[in-house]
């Protein structure tokens, strides 16, 4: 597990998202873009890691990758909405938590899919980081702070 927020933000309370990819180069770099734009960022790279964390603290954001190994993203995404699966106690339960789906596989068939059982919004694969920020300020309602400067 990897945490990534500043000094600065710790004390502020930021959006917290949780990135679920098997990959690690596109875990990495959502992980420091949104960090780089206030967000606390937790990773995984496994699907089955989803809901204990969700149990353990709320997040605002879940950015989930549709496939990857074991638990698959339209799993995670179908736990996640289940309506009364009792896995996650309040305040952590659905709608509460919001699902921004990142997946190479984004025919129009498939986007839709997963926007029916409960994603609130889908980026395709390569995706540009700012559409990545943007979607996630919209779904958080985040306030925009400015980016953090490289040293």
């Amino acid at each position: 597990m990897r945490v990534t927020a500043s000094h600065q933000q710790r004390a502020s309370v930021a959006p917290r998202v949780l990135v679920v990819d098997d990959d690690p180069s596109i875990r990495l770099v959502v992980e420091h873009a949104l960090a780089a734009h206030g967000y606390t960022v937790e990773t995984c790279d496994d699907g089955s890691d989803v809901l204990p964390r969700l149990a353990i603290a709320p997040f605002d954001l879940v950015v989930l990758d549709l496939y990857m190994p074991g638990m698959n993203g339209f799993e995670v995404l179908r736990q996640i909405r289940a309506p009364a699966h009792g896995l996650l106690p309040a305040p952590h339960t659905p709608p509460t938590v919001k699902v921004l789906v990142i997946s190479a596989h984004s025919d129009e068939a498939t986007m839709q899919f997963v926007l029916k059982r409960g994603a609130d919004t889908c980026l395709a694969k390569p995706f540009d980081l700012a559409d990545l920020i943007r979607a996630a300020r919209q779904l958080v309602d985040a306030p925009t702070p400015a980016p953090r400067r490289a040293r």
